[in-house]
This record gives structure tokens, sequence and C-alpha cells, in this order.
């Protein structure tokens, strides 16, 4: 059954609604506002998930794609400009791109912003306790006093930002026939590197496809560039140290860099969880995601 979250359903004073959606205290609500007032363009690719479920591999990806193995920016620059994260920068940082089509990302289910049925949307999902545990241990990296069975509830109950996973997933599976929309497995991309990278890589464009097939340097190179090793060792992500600061913060406070990079494997959850969390886990999966077969997927139904 799906949930829909409401003022009265947070007791927590680190969440705050928009449009019946629920998000994080750093975020601002002004930035949130314009986002759900947001048009895109024809030709802009959006990469929309929920938090921890392959976002970052994902734009570095598409990015490596379109640029033939050319760019890889900083985290920072990244998030900020190259392939703005609009909960954070604000639709102001895609209005100043140049570069065309311009790629950007965002956590917000498909119902919280304006439909371009040209538009490209790249959707990344990824085993529900996998995802659970890499957000915990990243929202743990910005408030370290985060106590986990407290995080297992609020993910489960949907009463954490964005709300609870199950119906985010659902959210774009419904509109898997407009046309417009690419679902990508997380697991299936660990286990199938090339041939996702070149289904990503068609999506995009068959100039795109073609480019990687003609030249299997420039795909050899996008691989290694976006394998977890690299990007791990690549890239830092630097944020203030006090969890109230806005995360791209350009005042003069202490920084630290966050741990983003963690395992990036496949079963994390499963090490993590207790039997009984996992249980419970599944169980509110089959009720939410009956008869998808992203539920068959993960389950093996």
């Amino acid at each position: 059954m799906a949930v829909e979250p409401t003022e009265e359903s947070f007791e927590r004073t680190d969440i705050f609604m928009v449009r019946g959606v629920p998000f994080a205290m750093h975020f601002k609500k002004e930035i949130i506002e314009g986002i759900f007032d947001f048009m895109p363009a024809d030709d802009d690719i959006i990469i929309a998930t929920y938090p921890k479920t392959g976002t970052t591999w994902m734009q570095y990806i598409v990015l490596q794609i379109m640029t033939r193995s050319e760019s890889f920016p900083s985290f920072n620059d990244m998030l900020e400009k190259v392939v703005p994260f609009l909960e954070m920068s604000g639709v102001s940082a895609v209005e100043a791109m140049t570069t065309k089509p311009r790629i950007y990302k965002h956590h917000l289910p498909y119902s919280a912003v304006k439909k371009n049925p040209k538009t490209k949307i790249i959707y990344v999902y990824r085993k529900p306790d996998d995802a659970l545990v890499s957000f915990y241990h990243m929202m743990k990296s910005l408030n370290e006093k985060l106590d986990f069975d407290e995080h297992f509830n609020n993910f489960v109950t949907g009463t954490i930002s964005y709300g609870r996973y199950f119906e985010h997933i659902l959210s774009y599976l419904e509109h898997m026939e407009d046309g417009n929309i690419l679902l990508v497995s997380y697991e299936q991309l660990q286990i199938h590197r090339k041939e996702e990278i070149l289904r990503i890589a068609k999506f995009l464009g068959e100039e795109h496809h073609d480019a990687l097939i003609n030249d299997e340097s420039i795909l050899n190179k996008i691989i290694e560039k976006t394998s977890f090793d690299y990007m791990k060792k690549n890239l830092k992500f630097t944020v203030p140290k006090d969890p109230k600061e806005d995360l791209l913060s350009k005042k003069d406070v202490p920084k630290k860099d966050m741990n983003f990079f963690r395992k990036g494997i496949i079963g994390d959850g499963k090490n993590t969880l207790t039997k009984e969390q996992l249980d419970q886990l599944k169980s509110v999966a089959e009720e939410v995601m009956k008869g998808t077969a992203i539920l068959a997927e993960w389950y093996n139904h």
C-alpha cells in the first residue's frame, strides 16, 4: 500500500515538507520550490534517482559517454556546475549552463517535477537493503549522531528525505511506456558494465553508441574511469563540518572530506541488516511493488 507522507507523520525536527515531499534540513525550501516549477528543455538529460542508488556513478558514465571519455571533473565541480545537483545548486545552475545538451540530476519522485516528453530521463534503482545501508552511511557522515535502527524505521515507513524508496521507484516505473525514460539496474550495471554502458549510450543517441562501437579504446577508457576503485581514488567530496551548513557553502567555514564512496558492492545490506529487518524490508517491498519485474529481479520470484 502506497504511503503519502504528511506534516503530521513527521515528528522529526531534521525534516521539512515541500508540496508533499520530505527533505533533510541541509536543503533550502526556496531552491526546492524553484525546482518544482522548472520546465526541462527538449534536449535536457536528467539523471533521476533515490539517494545512494548509483547517482554519482551514472553522472560520470553519462558525462564520459557524451565527451568520449574526456571530461572527469572534481566531485564538487560536478555537483555545482558540470552536472548540477538541483536540490543543492538550484535551477540557476542549470540556466547558467552554456553547453548543450544540459545534463543535471535530482532525487525527486516523478510526480514532483514538471514534465517535458522530449527530455531524456535515466533512472537508476538498486536492491533496497543495499540502498538503505549506503544511505545510512552517507547520512551518518553528515550527522554522527544518527542511529541505525532509527534510520531503518524511517526508510521503511517513508519518514525520511525524499519519502519511501518503493513508491519513488514506482513513480518512474509507471511511466516506462512514455518512451523517454531508461531504467538501469545498479546490479546489472556492475555485473555487465560494457553492455549496460552501450545501452545507456544508445538511449542518449545513436551517434554516441556508434562512437563507442567504432572505437573500443574510448569504451575501455569509460569502463576504467567509471570503475568504483578509480572513482574512489580520484574523487573527494568536500563539505562543511557543521551539518546545518549548506553542503555547497562558499562561506569560510571548517570543511571536511566526506566518505562518499564506501564499498560500492552488491550484498552489503545482507551483511548489515538483521534477518528480522531483511524480512520486514522484503514484506514492504512485496506489498508496494507487487507484480513488478523489479520486485522479481530483487527476490527471484
